[in-house]
């Protein structure tokens, strides 16, 4: 429990709850001139109400009372804000007078609330009330009736409201100025509409206040400045365009902007930002700035003291419910608050001089002062231990957990129990398409299971993720795989399919299962009677028993006996294909293809049906070393990273061209305000041209990420089709498994060589010093053809023959982070 809490004197939920508030709906002043102030709120959902504080000896009296509520008023339309001022010309009581609206007269109204006046923005109109009390005419005391004065509409949409004595008036009047959300400025001069104009270098609604001083405007501009306009500059209708007086550049939007008066010719200005707090003097100078270490929600400052001794203080919110006070920039006191208000204020009352006003979202008002609240729980004293006692307890338990037994293997068994099927490919048109169906069998009762099918790109299989709920038997999914009809040019690297079961029982007990299938090779490639000659890629595995026969191996493809198959990829649009042939002559199968990244699927299904097929008697399969092809994959990375980085100089590109189009409109924006064609001309002809830029630079980025796309399939289908055949001719077959689980590493948004590079750095250690620059494309793929050089070299000879360092050095510098004098320590 914290020390430092505020204390709760008087509260009240305005609306049950049901209603909301914005961050201007309340204000606090004294509308009756009685020492006390009053609060005024008004709700989003159009209530307006009027506080006030019964007359209490000490503040622990204070509690909040049914009569305290003076006004409660439900109006047609949305509150936005409210504000208090003196709004009507000040007449004898006993004067009637007519209050006209536009060019409708409300009728005669007596004069009341001799001092303030409340003003209530709605989004379309803007109304003076004025609150009447009649003494004594209840049996509770006096009433309180809210009349309206006048009202003024408009058909922009509003944002805020300003009141003050603009043009330097004596304080005997106030007037009123509504900024709507388009930036115009309509000033309204009690009844009568004074003007309107609009405020340059406007995009967006910032909050804007007036100082009284300076009889000026200040507010912030599209630049994140804050800018002050004269009074007297924005009334000139012959100054078209409005300069501000002075200007700051702060660089972040603002919460909220108060003033304090010091003096009547001294006024602060606080602006809250997101990050930081500041304090202008009334002719622009900085005269401090806070910076926050969190997120500030609302404020509110205040003078303390006289003239002599003044003091510039400042409440300020947190994320954290915390209400912080300042002196300048000192902190000094920091409290916990119930809730996080949208609205801090002060007040003062005969029992309880500046206690906090805090206003939730939801209606939560609240009167409340600084306080402590000491923590009254205390901890028991601690017996006496006996620790020999103890000693014996620890001797104990050691014994127990070493005599502990693990559980049963009955336990350790999965709960669940997958059976995959493949069933026939069928055509459907052009497509090829296969059905497969699951079978989930637990053992006991399981509350919910999650199915989850992942497959390699272009293939994919539907629906991709199954939930059930309170399964106790057998139950059969059913899922649809087949060729991915947006992705026809990418490569089909592996057919492999994993099945997926995520459980979790009415104990909370998880568990994971998974089954491994591949799906048919029909789904990829199909039969084609004559094979082209010209083929850029050829292997040949030797096995130690008899080739099976072809018509055997695939028989889905053929029906007679050949001694060799050609296969031709799925979609034939650029035909590529594979062809096979057994040689029992000297045990081998021959593979040949229009490119490497094609022939890793029909590599795979020679291995593994090979295997099947000789399943009962362990059966060798090898192949040369020297076939390995390393430089086909350095190729395809060199031509992947020559693709991302072309992809990144077009989405440069695009963005200069985005903040040049938002440039132009904002300048298109301010032209429009002048009203005449010939200063907007030559910007829309900029403008189309940017436009045209931009739609070109969208698609060019859309066909090289397809590219990429394609090209990621490429290098998918070789890396997996280079760790084939190094499981044919492995000499480490754990350095084989730490290189294929680092290389074969399906990724669409992270970058593969960046990864790769530093899981092998890792994997070798410091065997290798690479003194390259990895953020250079070139000495990127430098340092992984050196890297997978030297893993190759690992799997495939042994380790005595492996040399021990390599150093591989370059001109440009070095990226070890270990200086070439010290790696030897760590060696």
């Amino acid at each position: 429990m914290s020390l430092f809490k505020v204390r709760d004197c008087w509260s009240t939920e305005c609306g049950r709850g049901t209603e909301t508030f914005g961050c201007d709906g309340l204000v606090v002043d004294d509308l009756f001139g009685a020492g006390e102030d009053n609060v005024i709120l008004g709700s989003l959902d159009g209530v307006l109400r009027v506080y006030g504080m019964h007359a209490a000896p000490t503040a622990a009296d204070l509690h909040y009372s049914p009569s305290d509520l003076l006004v409660e008023v439900q109006t047609d339309s949305p509150v936005l804000q409210v504000c208090t001022g003196k709004f009507v010309r000040s007449v004898d009581s006993r004067a009637e007078r007519s209050i006209r609206v536009g060019s409708r007269v409300l009728g005669a109204k007596r004069s009341c609330s001799p001092n303030k006046y409340i003003a209530v923005l709605h989004p379309f109109s803007l109304v003076v009330h004025g609150v009447n009390r009649i003494a004594g005419s209840t049996d509770h005391g006096d009433q309180y009736v809210l009349e309206t004065m006048y009202e003024h509409k408009f058909e922009r949409s509003a944002y805020q409201v300003i009141a003050g004595p603009f043009g330097g008036g004596t304080g005997s009047r106030d007037f009123l100025c509504v900024m709507s959300l388009d930036g115009a400025v309509s000033v309204y001069e009690q009844q009568a509409f004074g003007f309107r104009t609009a405020l340059p270098n406007y995009l967006h609604p910032f909050p804007m206040k007036y100082v009284r001083s300076a009889d000026a405007f200040i507010t912030l501009n599209a630049d994140f400045c804050l800018v002050c306009y004269k009074y007297q500059e924005l009334a000139d209708p012959s100054q078209k365009q409005k300069c501000p007086v002075w200007s700051c550049t702060l660089g972040e939007t603002v919460c909220d902007i108060q003033t304090a008066e010091i003096t009547p010719s001294a006024t602060t200005i606080h602006v809250l930002g997101e990050r930081n707090y500041y304090c202008f003097q009334g002719n622009g100078v900085l005269w401090f700035t806070k910076r926050l270490q969190y997120t500030p929600c609302c404020f509110h400052p205040y003078i303390l003291g006289d003239h002599s001794e003044v003091k510039t203080m400042c409440m300020i919110v947190s994320d954290t419910d915390t209400v912080l006070i300042y002196e300048q920039t000192k902190l000094r006191w920091s409290a916990k608050l119930f809730y996080r208000p949208c609205i801090i204020a002060r007040a003062s009352f005969k029992a309880l001089q500046g206690c906090l006003v805090l206003l939730s979202e939801t209606g939560d008002l609240r009167f409340c002062y600084l306080g402590t609240e000491p923590m009254i729980f205390m901890a028991p004293e601690r017996p006496p231990e006996d620790y020999k006692d103890t000693k014996n307890q620890l001797v104990q338990l050691k014994k127990e957990l070493q005599n502990m037994s693990l559980r049963d293997e009955a336990d350790t068994l999965p709960l669940l129990k997958l059976n995959t099927r493949i069933l026939s490919v069928r055509s459907e048109g052009p497509r090829k398409l296969c059905n497969v169906e699951v079978d989930v069998t637990p053992s006991l009762a399981i509350s919910t299971v999650q199915i989850t099918f992942q497959t390699i790109t272009p293939l994919v299989i539907l629906p991709k993720v199954v939930h059930l709920k309170d399964l106790t038997e057998t139950m059969t999914i059913r899922a649809l795989a087949h060729r991915d009809d947006d992705d026809s040019e990418s490569v089909v690297s592996s057919m492999e399919c994993t099945t997926y079961a995520y459980y979790s029982t009415a104990s909370d007990e998880l568990g994971v299962v998974q089954q491994i299938v591949r799906l048919p090779l029909s789904l990829a490639y199909e039969s084609h009677p004559t094979p082209p000659s010209d083929f850029s890629w050829s292997a040949k595995i030797v096995v130690d028993e008899t080739p099976v026969a072809l018509r055997t191996l695939f028989n889905e493809f053929v029906d007679s006996s050949p001694s060799e198959l050609c296969f031709r990829a799925i979609p034939g649009f650029n035909a590529k294909y594979v062809w096979v042939t057994a040689v029992p002559a000297i045990r081998s199968y021959e593979i040949r293809s229009s490119g490497s990244e094609y022939a890793n699927v029909v590599f795979e299904e020679i291995l593994f049906r090979h295997k099947e097929y000789y399943k009962s008697k362990a059966c060798t399969v090898r192949c040369d070393k020297n076939e390995i092809l390393v430089a086909e994959l350095y190729r395809i990375i060199e031509e992947h990273v020559v693709l991302k980085e072309k992809l990144q100089f077009v989405e440069d590109e695009t963005s200069l061209l985005c903040s040049q189009y938002r440039v132009i409109q904002k300048c298109l924006f301010n032209k429009l305000k002048e009203n005449t064609v010939q200063s907007v001309s030559g910007l829309s002809i900029l403008i189309d041209d940017t436009h045209e830029s931009l739609m070109e630079k969208t698609s060019e980025t859309k066909l090289i990420q397809k590219e990429l796309k394609v090209k990621f399939s490429d290098l998918l289908s070789v890396t997996r089709l280079l760790v084939n055949m190094l499981s044919l001719c492995s000499k480490n077959d754990t350095i084989l498994e730490e290189f294929k689980e680092t290389v074969v590493y399906s990724t669409e948004n992270q970058n593969w060589e960046d990864i790769v590079l530093q899981s092998l750095s890792y994997l070798i250690g410091n065997k290798i010093t690479l003194n390259v620059h990895n953020d250079v494309p070139a000495h990127l793929i430098m340092s992984l053809k050196t890297l997978i050089d030297f893993e190759i070299k690992r799997i495939t000879t042994v380790n005595d023959e492996v040399p021990n360092k390599l150093k591989i050095e370059n001109s440009r510098g070095a990226v070890s982070p270990i200086p070439e004098s010290e790696e030897d320590f760590y060696t």
